[in-house]
């Protein structure tokens, strides 16, 4: 099962420091686990217990949990525990569900992160459902909180659109054959941060939009990026409805998704 995630670990939400500031983002990240605003308790006698109590509370879905954990096998589980470790299973934002929040009102910018898409028959990719409402989420916080907004192409381009003001769209790169060369979340966050250093505009509080069972992973990612206080702005209703029709298959369904995530976490911190 693990070496099977891995593979898709590298596709947009589900992507683990693929790239080549990898180590030093993992090194980021692992700093970037040690607050969580969930209370503390008494630690549970095994990790995958912790894991079993906090997702299934987190997620609602004690089944789910179950399948999760089911699903890392042994050898996942072991690799979360010696990253995070048992007195933090309950605590930790490595392995959490809920993203770390910020209220509205300290926002002083947005990074989105789109998530899945669809593909014609004939390949011409559009955003899908998904990416439309993300960026009617987006759109409906800037309007009672005007901030600059660096979104995932997919989302930037339906913001732009419908006229929102102050949007900059992190576009992929192309490569030497003409191919356009995939866009990991760590990628989206890198070219957010670059991006605003060339516009001279300072990102300070980073409000963070994404898919909610992505939400987690894009806040550590920004704040390995170097956004250092990265979280999702409290008032915003994060999507959460999956796409059955996404092109990107790991996006379709949430239980085969959050063992995508959570593989790509490892990745990312390992």
């Amino acid at each position: 099962m693990l070496a099977a995630l891995a593979v898709l670990a590298v596709s947009c939400g589900s992507d683990g420091g693929d790239d080549a500031s990898g180590a030093a983002t993992a090194t980021t990240i692992e700093e970037a686990t040690t607050t969580s605003s969930t209370p503390a308790t008494t630690a549970p006698a095994t990790f995958a217990d912790g894991l079993l109590a906090r997702w299934g509370d987190e997620l609602d879905d004690p089944a789910l949990a179950q399948a999760l954990v089911d699903g890392l096998g042994p050898e996942g589980v072991s690799q979360l525990e010696g990253l995070v470790g048992l007195d933090a299973v309950l605590t930790d934002p490595l392995v959490g569900m809920d993203p770390p929040t910020v209220p509205d009102d300290e926002v002083d910018s947005v990074v989105v992160y789109a998530f899945g898409n669809r593909v014609a028959a004939d390949g011409t990719l559009s955003p899908g459902p998904v990416n439309e409402a993300l960026a009617e989420a987006t759109a409906a916080f800037v309007a009672d909180h005007p901030v600059p907004v660096f979104a995932q192409w997919e989302v930037a381009d339906l913001l732009t659109g419908s006229g929102v003001p102050d949007v900059t769209s992190i576009d992929p790169d192309t490569g030497p054959d003409g191919e356009v060369v995939y866009l990991s979340t760590a990628g989206v966050a890198e070219k957010a941060v670059g991006l605003a250093g060339e516009q001279g505009v300072d990102l300070g509080q980073v409000g963070v939009i994404g898919f909610a069972d992505h939400a987690v992973r894009c806040v550590l990612t920004s704040r390995a990026a170097g956004m250092t206080d990265a979280a999702v702005p409290a008032g915003v209703d994060l999507p959460g409805e999956y796409d059955p029709a996404s092109g990107q298959e790991w996006t379709r369904d949430r239980e085969a998704y959050l063992l995508t995530d959570l593989q790509g976490r490892l990745l990312a911190a390992g």
